[in-house]
């Protein structure tokens, strides 16, 4: 579970914060990139091509830095190059990374090789050649996203609200994923148990108490976590975002309220227990919470909202995210968007752009047409690429 941060260092001078940059990426055997060197020489980068050319394939590659699955929470199994479905299947792929933090450099690498001896195969992390574990590589770099399968987020189902936390979450305690992972396997072997009538109440009873420890600090880092984007969303500076309340609702939720958490942990026990004598399927958890999202001009629920509030309530999360991560680690993300161009106004788009210059080391951008970007009111110097059919060029007339 992370530790409560210092949420007045937002307002402090973020010349203070450390600043990383990626300026090379190497790609072997990812998605459609068979071999790919790519020299990064400014602080933010767009990617332009049409459709289908291998943009989002790039970002995704990057968001690998992060916990979890990346951006589009794929299987491990659709991460190697593979051009046609009958090419045979080569499980190794990797991702190299140089990371500029001013004048100093480090070298992170992560990818999957091959199986040894029927062994399953895990991703490796290394830093500067080493072996290392993630929460090393998280220590040097932080990514936040935003992509348009996102929207999903806001009017989609509870279970993609719930992912979404985890993964900022995890982002700040690596450990979090290794909890739900283990509650899992847990609730597995409880359902076994019980499918097998299985009558050893101390076998339940030591499940049961674990599943109730593992269930409460999973909550309990989720309404962390939704208190401080909470204080952050609830005051928006920039009048294009609007003021967003967030609130996890749930029966675990409700025992935690002015109790503390070994009182929420003993009154699962006992619930567990209840249903389980009574073979009645209903359960309460991590995966039964619910998330509510309020757009205070409005009043209404994100569910109700229209398309535009939508999307609008997504920005400002994915922003406030990337504040808090600056105040928390004391750096700045990478921040990748991908396609949101196409589906914010030009004014909005801008004030995205800026909002994400105060809070990001560096921005990754794409879509379909250069001169979006080009529109944009910003004094420093971007780097475009233009990729077509996963070949990246760097144009010499823009």
């Amino acid at each position: 579970m992370f530790k409560s941060s210092n949420l007045n260092s937002l307002n402090n001078d973020n010349a203070s914060k450390t600043k990383h940059f990626i300026s090379r990426i190497k790609i072997q055997n990812f998605r459609s990139y068979k071999d790919i060197d790519l020299n990064i020489a400014n602080d933010h980068v767009i990617l332009y091509g049409p459709n289908g050319s291998g943009k989002t394939n790039l970002l995704e590659a990057i968001s690998l830095l992060a916990p979890g699955r990346g951006l589009r929470s794929s299987k491990k199994e659709f991460f190697p190059c593979r051009f046609t479905p009958s090419e045979p299947y080569h499980e190794e792929w990797a991702i190299h990374f140089t990371i500029n933090k001013g004048q100093k450099q480090k070298e992170i690498s992560t990818g999957i090789k091959a199986k040894n001896n029927n062994s399953g195969s895990s991703r490796l992390y290394k830093i500067d050649g080493n072996l290392s574990k993630q929460n090393e590589v998280l220590s040097f770099v932080s990514i936040n996203w935003l992509t348009p399968q996102m929207n999903n987020i806001i009017f989609g189902p509870e279970s993609l609200r719930r992912s979404f936390f985890d993964r900022m979450i995890a982002s700040l305690d690596p450990s979090h994923l290794g909890r739900l992972k283990k509650l899992e396997k847990l609730y597995r072997e409880r359902a076994q148990l019980i499918e097998r009538n299985v009558k050893d109440e101390s076998w339940f009873s030591v499940i049961e108490r674990e599943i109730s420890q593992i269930s409460v600090a999973v909550i309990v880092a989720r309404q962390s976590l939704a208190s401080k984007l909470d204080g952050i969303m609830a005051n928006p500076k920039n009048s294009f975002f609007p003021a967003v309340r967030i609130l996890w609702i749930g029966k675990i939720e409700e025992w935690l309220n002015r109790n503390p958490a070994l009182y929420a942990e003993d009154m699962m026990v006992d619930y567990l227990k209840k249903v389980r004598h009574e073979k009645n399927l209903n359960s309460c958890g991590p995966s039964h919470s619910v998330l509510r999202i309020w757009h205070v001009s409005s009043g209404m629920t994100s569910e109700y909202c229209s398309t535009g509030q939508q999307k609008n309530i997504l920005v400002s999360i994915v922003l406030a995210y990337s504040k808090l991560i600056s105040a928390y680690k004391n750096i700045f993300p990478i921040l990748l968007l991908d396609e949101v161009s196409a589906h914010l106004d030009s004014k909005h788009f801008q004030a995205l752009f800026d909002e994400a210059l105060n809070y990001s080391s560096q921005i990754w951008m794409t879509g379909t047409d250069k001169n979006i970007f080009k529109k944009l009111d910003y004094s420093g110097k971007l780097q475009y690429f233009v990729i077509n059919d996963s070949i990246i060029t760097q144009p010499v007339d823009l």
